[in-house]
């Protein structure tokens, strides 16, 4: 019989097609019969946790962020019978609050994009006992560009107008000094290049950014793209980076800079050299775009002067890559290594995923899962209780949902908050009256209690939105 795969994500995070593509590898890739549920926003799980065999925890469902993943979900999850597998991006994000809820929730696997070297500083056997670590990437080769090859048309190099392209941005001194090159990568070369009079379309600011199909266009209207390591090695475990951040935003009146911040992130990032692969890098190799980047690890992937230009961190050969953008055939090269390399070998493509997590599932199950037990305690554990109807009740999907679901459901949700707010408002009136309420009455005060929980949790721009709906019309 096939296993069936609960995956389970954030609707907030499907907007980026490489978060989608990850979410789609095991049911693309695999016999196993896959379901998806939106987890975070307060959702409601109405539906058996326990009907499935595995639990695949995504990346983008966030535990590090406490309050952000539903409490319904994480109980049923604590009750679950099967294998709870969860991928790990942002390892470096609040990483005690990590352990403690992979410890909490009883996961079984940890994904995680780190280098095995660097496991016992940042995944310690005394902090998870017991659990099996496996390593990933970020992101992998895109194989829906190479299917659909006519909609992303490769343009030969020496027709692309743009000699070298970038979109970063500022994300401020958290991340130390991977942090800081992305936005200074962009930022030195564009002005390098505009004393050389180079042609050059470099941004690093939010309204620049550019997503979905023209994400793509972009990449290959570039002779050349810029680009650098990924991830922070600034591991902020019990969160006193963050603090240290917001006490002197709060005390200067904007956020510090990683100039004024790198005498302290120094002795925190030592002992680590953690640079990862993006998903850019691969959506580049697949618009067969060389890169030009700064030296570093890129996950033991890639290997400068073959598969990228190597850009140094003080910009001393900065003219020197300048002059070799000019060279067509220097560049093909570059194109043609990175492609074989990175596309064609299908080392790296999301069916390369799905085999890891398959190889993971079937060692995993068989090791930690005995279907005796869990036969015995489906036959004798409580019943599911369907949960009363809302807004925000989830069932799992035959795919991923996108956010404008969730956006619809969070007004909902808003809506019957304020509608039981003001059917409160309205009874608690009578009752000043004198007049007698009745038990519909109490039973609308107690509905109003209920909902006010989820109403706190809705952003506050749709509260604005149906207060002035409701309050004002």
């Amino acid at each position: 019989m096939r296993k069936k795969i609960l995956v389970t994500y954030s609707m907030w995070s499907t907007f980026t097609p490489t978060t989608l593509e990850y979410l789609a590898a095991l049911k693309k890739f695999t016999d196993y019969d896959v379901s998806y549920v939106h987890v975070t926003h307060n959702a409601v799980m109405d539906f058996d946790i326990n009907d499935y065999d595995v639990v695949f925890n995504n990346y983008c469902t966030r535990f590090c962020f406490e309050g952000y993943v539903g409490d319904d979900y994480q109980n049923a999850l604590q009750k679950f019978r099967g294998l709870k597998i969860i991928a790990i991006q942002d390892d470096y994000d609040r990483t005690a609050t990590l352990h403690r809820a992979i410890r909490r929730l009883g996961f079984h696997v940890v994904l995680t994009c780190m280098q095995k070297e660097f496991w016992p500083l940042v995944y310690p056997r005394s902090e998870l006992p017991g659990v099996t670590l496996v390593q990933g990437l970020t992101g992998y080769m895109p194989e829906s560009v190479i299917e659909n090859r006519g909609r992303y048309p490769i343009i030969p190099l020496a027709e692309r107008k743009v000699k070298v392209g970038y979109r970063g941005r500022a994300i401020g001194a958290r991340y130390g000094r991977l942090g800081f090159e992305k936005y200074e990568i962009g930022r030195r070369f564009r002005e390098v290049a505009l004393k050389r009079g180079v042609a050059t379309d470099i941004a690093m600011d939010n309204e620049s950014r550019i997503y979905g199909d023209a994400w793509y266009n972009f990449l290959g209207s570039c002779r050349a793209v810029l680009g650098s390591e990924s991830g922070s090695n600034v591991f902020d475990f019990d969160s006193a980076v963050e603090k240290m951040v917001e006490d002197l935003t709060v005390a200067t009146g904007r956020a510090p800079t990683y100039d004024e911040m790198k005498d302290v992130l120094a002795p925190l990032e030592a002992p680590f050299n953690v640079g990862q692969i993006s998903p850019r890098v691969f959506e580049c190799a697949a618009m067969m775009t060389p890169m030009v980047l700064f030296r570093g690890n890129y996950s033991d992937v890639l290997t400068p002067d073959v598969h990228y230009i190597p850009l140094e961190k003080d910009f001393s050969n900065a003219a020197d890559v300048l002059d070799k953008i000019e060279d067509i055939d220097y560049l093909q090269g570059f194109a043609d290594r990175a492609y074989d390399h990175l596309v064609k070998s299908g080392k790296f493509g999301y069916r390369a995923l799905a085999d890891l997590l398959r190889e993971t599932i079937e060692r995993e199950y068989a090791e930690r899962i005995d279907p005796r037990w869990v036969a015995y305690r489906s036959s004798t554990a409580q019943k599911f209780a369907p949960p009363p109807p809302g807004a925000l009740n989830e069932k799992p999907t035959a795919h991923p949902q996108d956010a404008a679901v969730l956006n619809d459901r969070l007004l909902q949700a808003a809506k019957q908050a304020s509608d039981a707010a003001a059917a409160a408002a309205d009874a608690q009136g009578s009752s000043i009256a004198g007049e007698q309420t009745t038990p519909e009455d109490d039973e609308h005060t107690l509905a109003y209690r209920a909902v006010r929980g989820v109403w706190r949790l809705v952003p506050l721009r749709y509260r604005r939105a149906l207060h002035k709906a409701v309050f004002r019309s």
